[in-house]
């Protein structure tokens, strides 16, 4: 709730126009997000997150306005793995139940509507089957990676990568047609057509005309008339279109999309990084105040204990960066990052990197026991108890992904730990 408080309050300052409520925000259960809520500048959207009477728990539309242009924003949440806390007092209303009232009234009071969508990228697909009036779609978690707009019937579908590590950036020229782009629209197609029959009759006439280019070739002579009717039938309806747009027929909408990375090189609002980092000193606090480590203090030593046996393979070890992985994070100040930390410290998976705060000083590094297990049976008895597992690639690539160390080689790498 602590790291929750401060997002809300980094929004408000961001001016966001709203959120929509995914599975992860209903973490700390159903009463925390309303009060997360109640803090927020900006609306908490979702048209589907009722109560197990049905009734709505969200606001489900926002109505903003931008460039003279009333816009809709449409809030629907995921309904896979929601926390077993909120089990009992919530429930996920399928979208095909309650998308069609809605749309009903949105469509009638605004310009362009936007659907900010939890759900999987087979369910956002159909929508924009069904739905030629949902304009655009972001959608969040359907993908770890940037995905360039699609046009599906009348809807973009677009999202931006995980872990902000880019921000997305659509810019559109909207019509009073409401209708998108298409890639090749119908004038464009016949265009392109009459221009290619315009070159190939031409060719002809220079060589001569017909009678001379073909002169002992009846079907090309056939095929050649036929092209000539069809070019004079495009000539027509060309014109035609010319006419229908010097009427006035509305043009259709445009858009240009950006994804820019955003690396650590990219400097940080001031504002920003002090909302975090008190945060981060009322989570430590919290913290440091559990007992739930008392266990792996039981059960884990730290590498100071493999040491009075294993001097020279310490030694080794001290030299490497496994060594020193957990002061890499704090000089980055992402030593409370949970997404992080509980690969640069012992004893932690990443269901248990809230107590990495809480850790003792020995454990705070990638030491033996992260690739040998639990030391204390061994020390007591090193005969008797031999160490329970030995490093593997599985083990390694848990935390040294493709994502995160896309240079990593288990049978070259695993010779530099000691």
């Amino acid at each position: 709730m602590i790291t929750a408080t401060a997002m809300v309050e980094a929004y408000n300052h961001m001016n966001y126009d709203a959120v929509a409520i995914g599975r992860q925000d209903l973490g700390a259960g159903l009463e925390a997000l309303q009060a997360l809520a109640q803090n927020a500048s900006f609306p908490f959207l979702s048209a589907n997150l009722a109560d197990h009477g049905g009734a709505l728990l969200f606001q489900p539309v926002a109505y903003i306005e931008r460039a003279g242009m009333r816009i809709a924003l449409i809030g629907l949440t995921g309904n896979a793995n929601l926390p077993e806390s909120c089990s009992t007092a919530v429930k996920i209303l399928p979208w095909h139940d309650v998308l069609s009232s809605i749309m009903a009234t949105v469509s009638a009071n605004s310009d362009l509507v936007i659907l900010l969508s939890n759900l999987s990228a087979s369910e956002n697909s159909e929508i924009a089957k069904q739905f030629a009036d949902v304009h655009l779609i972001f959608q969040s978690g359907a993908s770890k990676q940037n995905m360039r707009p699609q046009l599906i019937n009348n809807t973009l579908i677009t999202q931006a990568g995980h872990d902000g590590k880019y921000q997305g950036q659509i810019s559109i020229t909207w019509s009073t047609a409401q209708k998108w782009q298409q890639e090749e629209r119908p004038f464009l197609t016949m265009q392109k057509e009459y221009d290619r029959l315009g070159w190939l009759i031409s060719r002809v006439r220079k060589k001569g005309g017909p009678q001379v280019v073909y002169k002992d070739n009846k079907t090309g002579l056939e095929s050649y008339q036929k092209k000539i009717s069809r070019y004079q039938q495009l000539e027509q309806e060309l014109k035609m279109m010319s006419q229908e747009d010097i009427k006035g027929a509305p043009p259709p909408a445009t858009y240009s999309n950006h994804f820019h990375p955003l690396p650590p090189s990219v400097p940080d609002d001031a504002t920003i990084i002090t909302l975090l980092q008190e945060a981060r000193q009322k989570a430590n606090k919290v913290r440091r105040q559990t007992t739930e480590t008392s266990r792996l203090r039981q059960q884990y030593m730290g590498s100071n204990s493999c040491r009075r046996c294993h001097e020279a393979l310490y030694q080794a070890w001290s030299h490497t960066p496994h060594a020193s992985s957990y002061q890499t994070l704090e000089k980055q100040d992402q030593n409370n990052n949970l997404s992080c930390v509980y690969c640069h410290v012992t004893a932690l998976e990443e269901d248990t990197a809230y107590l990495a705060a809480s850790l003792p000083e020995t454990l705070r590094a990638v030491g033996c026991e992260v690739c040998h297990g639990p030391g204390k049976d061994h020390a007591a008895a090193p005969q008797q108890n031999p160490p329970k597992t030995r490093p593997n690639s599985q083990l390694c690539t848990s935390c040294h992904s493709p994502e995160r160390d896309d240079n990593f080689n288990f049978e070259i790498d695993k010779k530099k730990v000691h």
